[in-house]
């Protein structure tokens, strides 16, 4: 038989080895963080609570049924089963939907960023739009040529399940791409039989638009874009304070008169 102080340094041994393992292991660290979480979320409050009840019930405990007294406990059992298995049902899609979040906003990101430079550059696409105006005004049978652009890709991938965005940054995405959407939209009417027949005034006013329409949803992208990155950095509160921001307020109004 183990003499009494060799028992708690074989007990401290083992917390030792276990501990070595969840931080070295890598498939212990999971089993640490679930076990933590065992005991932070459930295995602590309930030994709290159930000694609060214990200490208040000591004056009753002698005239407790030592029956009624095993039914408590293991009721207490199958309650805290139920509880450690709805907690963790909980986080695990708390989670999950996190996880799908920061997924999504990567994305987004990428897929904004890649098509901002292509939608305006300051002084390169003023001086382009208003060269080809001009020949536009000179040659009445010019009519300039506009390729096929896709950039959403990636949005319309993740439609389904935008509702998973936080609302910090939603607005702004949907604002975004509905522009994009809308501007592929006008663009294929441009290349269309019906808008060769306009005349050249009409043309250039419709093109005028489009080029508006390229113009906005820069600033949209560069909207979204700076939400997406306040939000993964610091959170829905740093999101918020780009929102409340006087920029964001010249955003909205931009949007406004679209």
């Amino acid at each position: 038989m183990l003499a009494a102080p060799t028992l708690p340094l074989i007990l401290l041994a083992g917390v030792a080895l276990c501990a070595v393992l969840l931080a070295v292991w890598k498939e212990a660290r999971v089993a640490g963080r679930i076990i933590a979480q065992f005991f932070l979320t459930i295995g602590l409050p309930v030994v709290l609570i159930l000694g609060a009840l214990i200490w208040l019930a000591l004056p009753l405990m002698g005239q407790i049924d030592p029956r009624v007294g095993q039914a408590m406990i293991a009721g207490l059992v199958i309650a805290t089963g139920w509880l450690t298995t709805a907690i963790f049902a909980e986080g695990g899609k708390a989670r999950a939907r996190a996880e799908k979040t920061r997924d999504y906003h990567k994305a987004l990101y990428a897929e904004i960023g890649n098509t901002l430079e292509s939608l305006w550059e300051a002084d390169s696409s003023e001086q382009y739009v208003t060269a080809l105006i001009d020949r536009m005004r000179k040659d009445e049978g010019y009519i300039p040529f506009l390729p096929r652009e896709q950039h959403d890709h990636v949005y319309d991938a993740v439609i389904a399940e935008i509702d998973v965005l936080p609302r910090q940054t939603i607005d702004a995405i949907v604002a975004y791409y509905s522009l994009i959407k809308s501007l592929s939209g006008l663009a294929e009417d441009m290349r269309g039989d019906t808008f060769r027949t306009l005349d050249a005034e009409r043309r250039i006013a419709i093109y005028s638009d489009y080029v508006g329409m390229r113009k906005q949803a820069f600033v949209f992208g560069k909207y979204a874009l700076k939400l997406i990155l306040a939000y993964s950095e610091g959170g829905s509160a740093a999101a918020d304070r780009v929102i409340n921001s006087p920029d964001a307020g010249r955003s909205a109004k931009s949007r406004g008169s679209v």
